[in-house]
């Protein structure tokens, strides 16, 4: 065999690793991201609104990019947690792995959907029509929802869940007037409304997803 035969099965491990590094750091960037979009909601809502009102990006980009990665958060824990804690699962292993992969699934659409309802109810509270900017509104006001998922790691904190729900309508509240063009004295109502409404749905669709894994 020549050295140059030699040589030749090192070329597809090359890319091979350079692929991952590559990927590695994508992953990197992409939670660095999160978690600076994250803190800048919580330090700053004002700010960090104007910055997200600001941004060029599409739908696809929100929900893929932002939105799926934080939706993982609360199924993944709370399988770990339930394995942990429960010393067994309710179900069997396979079953759950598809149950906390169809909750992920369901959490995104849940997004999508509130995004819509937002653009629909906006000529109810005087606010400006735009798909972009309802569907900005929808994927960072949920932020605090997805990350109290980490909560399920240990079952018997479940009730900080609250605390998320109230800064969800906080962070709406806040965004609302500067993405939907939304009036001051009208923004909370608005914001209660599709959080009422965007609770009702997801109770609907975890429902159906519960049966469907149930059989």
């Amino acid at each position: 065999m020549s050295a140059e035969d030699q040589d030749q099965p090192e070329t597809p491990r090359r890319f091979s690793v350079a692929a991952a590094r590559q990927s590695a750091g994508d992953a990197y960037r992409k939670s660095e991201f999160i978690l600076s979009r994250a803190y800048g909601l919580f330090r700053d809502p004002k700010g960090e609104w104007q910055q997200i009102h600001d941004e060029e990006t599409t739908i696809p980009n929100i929900l893929i990019g932002y939105v799926a990665p934080l939706a993982a958060i609360p199924p993944v824990c709370d399988l770990i947690g339930s394995s942990i804690f429960a010393h067994m699962l309710q179900v069997e292993p396979g079953q759950a792995i598809i149950r906390a992969v169809i909750t992920w699934i369901v959490s995104i659409a849940l997004v999508g959907f509130l995004g819509i309802l937002i653009n629909v109810l906006s000529t109810n509270f005087d606010a400006e029509r735009n798909d972009l900017a309802a569907q900005k509104i929808a994927a960072y006001s949920l932020t605090p929802a997805f990350l109290s998922g980490v909560f399920s790691l240990f079952p018997w904190l479940w009730w900080f869940s609250l605390f998320a729900l109230a800064a969800m309508v906080f962070l709406m509240y806040r965004g609302l007037p500067i993405l939907m063009k939304a009036p001051e004295d009208r923004a909370l109502g608005y914001a209660a409304t599709v959080t009422i409404a965007t609770m009702v749905a997801g109770i609907v669709l975890f429902s159906l997803s519960s049966c469907i894994t149930t059989r």
